[in-house]
């Protein structure tokens, strides 16, 4: 009898015990219920591991992990610690303060299920702190520009991006995303995590994207939450701009400086994973988006 596939929920967590809760309250609600959850929590210092505790207390019939870090290593070695104990044959990295839509997990596998692609990532819902929304017509996520690119209401909405060069950004935040694992098992062996202490979608998206590319989802399906201590409020938004503030700028200039010597050292180091054939070809990818 053919099975429907796992999905590996992993949440990354460091001092978010305001919204932590809430976030796995989320994930349990999800229509799709072939989950697990794999919670990695970044040596917080507030009350977030006894808040998991107590939902793991409660939640029994769930499959679901803590794994507590014994120090601080940022978000992107958390990701793979999480990922190297992943069961699902999907991997779909949450953020500890962002709220999943209850068709997140359907709609993600409905478009893989319809596509090959590396990964998804949908449309986000922008909430405050106080769970009030803001648009649900976010200028941090892709819109799409014709209406006939579209399927039937009766479908998933999404579109397979192509010719996309490497180093841009084309979707939404981490929290959208929904990878095959096979795509980013690769990462259990990259050794810089602390170069992607901030912002790690960047470099994950970009490398899920070159090694078998992506689709957007034009449906709102998280609530990602701007609030004083997260990376996207940093930037004012007024109506339809963003403006980022200095420290936004300097990590974003310092993430698009790094991310392609990076992932060509990174692909070298694959190459007895890849085949060297691949990698050559992946790596003159990564070297022709410095000019085109």
């Amino acid at each position: 009898m053919l099975k429907l596939p796992m999905i590996s929920f992993i949440v990354t967590s460091y001092n978010y015990g305001k919204y932590i809760t809430e976030t796995l309250e989320s994930i349990k609600s999800q229509s799709y219920q072939n989950f697990e959850i794999i919670i990695v929590d970044d040596f917080s210092q507030d009350n977030s591991c006894k808040l998991v505790e107590d939902f793991i207390s409660n939640n029994q019939q769930l499959k679901i992990t803590l794994i507590k870090q014994e120090k601080n290593h940022g978000q992107l070695y958390s990701m793979i610690e999480g990922l190297k104990t992943a069961h699902g044959e999907f991997i779909s990295f949450i953020d500890s303060d962002d709220i999943l839509m209850p068709e997140y997990a359907k709609s993600h596998i409905k478009a893989h299920l319809s596509t090959s692609v590396a990964f998804t990532s949908c449309q986000i819902i922008e909430i405050d702190e106080n769970d009030q929304i803001h648009t649900m017509h976010s200028n941090a996520s892709p819109h799409c520009e014709k209406l006939e690119q579209l399927f039937s209401e009766n479908e998933i909405n999404f579109k397979v991006l192509k010719n996309k060069r490497f180093g841009g950004w084309y979707w939404s935040p981490n929290s959208s995303a929904m990878y095959r694992k096979a795509s980013i098992d690769f990462m259990c062996d990259y050794k810089n995590s602390e170069k992607w202490k901030i912002c790690p979608d960047k470099f994950l998206f970009n490398f899920a994207n070159l090694i078998g590319g992506s689709a957007i989802i034009y449906t709102p399906l998280i609530g990602y939450r701007r609030h004083k201590n997260n990376a996207g409020n940093s930037s004012l938004v007024t109506g339809n701009k963003r403006l980022h503030s200095d420290k936004t700028t300097l990590n974003n200039l310092r993430n698009n400086i790094i991310i392609r010597p990076e992932t060509i050292k990174f692909l070298w180091q694959e190459k007895n994973k890849l085949g060297k054939r691949n990698t050559v070809k992946l790596i003159l990818t990564v070297i022709l988006s410095y000019i085109f």
